[in-house]
């Protein structure tokens, strides 16, 4: 069954991460066989360097922000003619890396959220053909027009809604701030809330979906197999009840390679999703560290913008988590249905 699958699509995939170091193919057929376990020792080890890595990697962030805070703090303590001067300048400087950095965290999001996508279709006719071995051909007729249009809604409701909505709200939370006592406030909370309700809307809907799919699917192939079984049995005379403990015997075969899949889908997934999520992570701590740093000399608008800045890197954090939560349960849903399938048959 392995050397049937065309594992092409994720070669090349797979070769760009460090958790594969034997191919593709070798580690579905050790994690099938049970010769190869996952390490918490050294998982834990590689979230640390990746975390670390992304965290001195955004360190300069501290600096570039601490210049024009200082320089502010000092002019507003000086109170010369030249300081409103100097304080617009200082606003204008911080205002350009601010923009910087959503622009280009804005399409680390993005980029990142569209890897993912790539890959899991990649994966996903894998996981399909695999459930179809197993005896879930119902499970793979609903799930495949289920899986696409799910999962490209949930792609395209955050490329062009909850992306320009945190984008609105980091330029909102830059002039409520910094815009010369424009309030702005509640339309920043605003658009921050509406950012959260798509992709908790969208969640909502994308899990509804696949459980309901899955309840149906795994139901009818049961049912489909225990028919399948009983016919062997019981019409098929001397070698009936052999051929039925067969079909058992290759379903279970069936179930160890999908299981396989699934498991190197998720540490795909993992490779993914990891260093976008740490460099994002890191520059939101980065930015509350610089506010708090700040606070004691600096101006309070400053600050404070600093601070309500990294919500917006936070979100942008939450994103892509949401995406790869959501290929997470999709995987996991379609190796459960092989399981079940199996269990209700």
């Amino acid at each position: 069954m392995l050397d049937g699958l065309d594992l092409a699509p994720l070669e090349a995939e797979a070769q760009s991460e460090v958790l594969f170091p034997g191919g593709l193919r070798e580690t579905i057929s050790q994690l099938a066989l049970g010769q190869l376990t996952l390490d918490f020792d050294q998982t834990l080890q590689l979230l640390a360097s990746r975390f670390l890595s992304a965290l001195k990697g955004s360190a300069w962030r501290l600096t570039r922000l601490a210049a024009p805070a200082a320089l502010w703090g000092v002019l507003c303590r000086l109170h010369r003619q030249g300081s409103e001067a100097g304080r617009m300048v200082c606003l204008l400087m911080v205002c350009a890396f601010l923009s910087a950095d959503l622009n280009d965290h804005a399409a680390l999001c993005l980029e990142s959220v569209e890897r993912m996508s790539g890959g899991m279709q990649g994966l996903f006719p894998l996981l399909l053909t695999a459930l179809s071995a197993v005896g879930g051909s119902a499970g793979s007729a609903l799930m495949q027009p289920a899986v696409v249009a799910s999962a490209g809604a949930m792609v395209n409701l955050i490329r062009h809604v909850t992306l320009p909505l945190c984008v609105c709200f980091a330029v909102l939370t830059m002039l409520c701030h910094l815009g010369g006592g424009l309030k702005l406030n509640h339309l920043c909370a605003l658009s921050h809330r509406a950012a959260n309700w798509t992709l908790g809307v969208g969640f909502t809907v994308f899990i509804g979906v696949m459980a309901t799919r899955g309840f149906a699917a795994s139901a009818v192939d049961g049912v489909a197999l225990r028919t399948a079984k009983y016919a062997l049995d019981n019409f098929v005379p001397v070698v009936g009840g052999l051929f039925a403990d067969t079909v058992d015997t290759l379903i279970g075969s069936g179930l160890l390679v999908q299981g396989a899949l699934g498991i190197t889908g998720l540490l795909l997934l993992c490779g993914w999703c990891l260093s976008p999520l740490c460099q994002t992570f890191a520059s939101a701590l980065i930015y509350k560290l610089a506010a708090a740093l700040l606070q004691p000399f600096a101006d309070g608008d400053l600050t404070d913008c600093i601070h309500d800045f990294s919500q917006v890197l936070m979100l942008l954090f939450v994103i892509q988590l949401c995406a790869a939560a959501m290929y997470l349960l999709l995987i996991g849903q379609i190796v459960g249905l092989g399981s079940a399938t199996m269990m209700l048959r």
